[in-house]
């Protein structure tokens, strides 16, 4: 939510919208190695998957059913608001060219649902494999990865990345696999450490020496995105986070064990599809309202009217956001009869 809040510098002269992406500018490729948060939430979602399929051990289709079904309804209705939108807005004086670009994007944050329901499918087989080898599964899936981006880019094999697709994000997913089994407790923080700053290096020599862009989310300009396929540089970014956290573990428990924070995180996890849904659309309200009623543009990127508005149009977007949860929240949080592996 942060990084896509950041991102838009929009202007409007009434016939045409013109959008630039603000981290594509000044210091935003630093600011996307600590807002591209994909690696960690793949971790996260490898994490909780191995110790939901272990405590309620189901048939592969019961899995899919269960983890499928609790997400196709948000999804639905995100779409079916989205497609009346489209209809209804120009008939309202909304400008049909800033509603087809907001009907553009508004839905290209699913690719991650396409990313997580393929980890899902390959779940069992992960687990299989990962409980048979261990923690050199994980790094097989790691070198994998590296190895598909040497023919990328010195055998000039550019089809062959489309298997990162799949190995860079099954790392990450099975990292989690490795956390889950407590592989890492007996680690230190020092040692944790040393590996986050050891994919940090890595990172650091990718975008410098190698041919990688230095922004981890696609830029206007660059010749290729690391996000799209995934590149080594995001093995390298979920070494930085995972095990960067893991450092702070202890600080971080004790921290999440304190009533208040509890109530926050509960209140997110339960909500944390529609959150995800609809942030981009809160903005886009934002930016419509500014524009359109207001007559004003957004700020340039990183001057300084732009750095002193920054508190009211995060706390603008959150404001219009909750709103959002609280219509469509109910759909996320309806009552489901339980099942085994709900």
């Amino acid at each position: 939510m942060v990084a896509h809040w950041l991102m838009p510098q929009v202007s409007w002269d009434g016939e045409s919208l013109e959008i630039m992406n603000v981290l594509g500018s000044g210091p935003g490729w630093l600011i996307t190695w600590f807002i591209q948060v994909i690696p960690v939430m793949v971790f996260v979602a490898g994490a909780a998957c191995l110790a939901q399929m272990r405590a309620r051990p189901t048939p592969w289709w019961q899995f899919m059913r269960a983890r499928v079904g609790r997400i196709l309804p948000p999804i639905a209705v995100f779409l079916a608001v989205w497609l009346i939108a489209a209809r209804v807005l120009p008939l309202l004086g909304v400008p049909a060219g800033a509603v087809q670009v907001a009907v553009q994007i508004a839905p290209q944050m699913l690719w991650y649902m396409g990313i997580y329901v393929m980890l899902l499918m390959a779940a069992h087989p992960l687990r299989t494999l990962y409980e048979r080898y261990g923690l050199s599964f994980v790094a097989l899936l790691g070198t994998a990865g590296v190895v598909v981006d040497l023919l990328r880019f010195q055998a000039g094999l550019a089809t062959l990345a489309w298997a990162n697709l799949f190995l860079v994000w099954a790392f990450a997913f099975v990292l989690g696999f490795a956390y889950t089994d407590r592989a890492f407790s007996k680690l230190q923080p020092r040692m944790t450490a040393l590996i986050a700053t050891l994919g940090l290096g890595a990172l650091i020599v990718a975008t410098t020496v190698g041919p990688y862009p230095a922004s981890m989310v696609g830029m206007a300009g660059d010749a290729f995105s690391n996000m799209g396929q995934p590149t080594v540089c995001l093995i390298a970014l979920t070494l930085v986070q995972v095990f960067g956290t893991l450092t702070f573990r202890a600080a971080l428990v004790g921290l999440a064990q304190k009533a208040r924070c509890q109530r926050v995180i509960t209140w997110i996890s339960a909500r944390s599809m529609t959150l995800y849904l609809w942030h981009l659309s809160a903005m886009f309200i934002v930016i419509g309202v500014i524009l359109l009623a207001g007559n004003a543009d957004l700020p340039r990127g990183w001057s300084l009217t732009w750095w002193l508005t920054r508190p009211l149009w995060f706390a603008t977007c959150l404001g219009v956001l909750l709103v959002l949860v609280t219509v469509f929240a109910p759909i996320e949080l309806r009552r489901r009869r339980p099942t085994k592996c709900g």
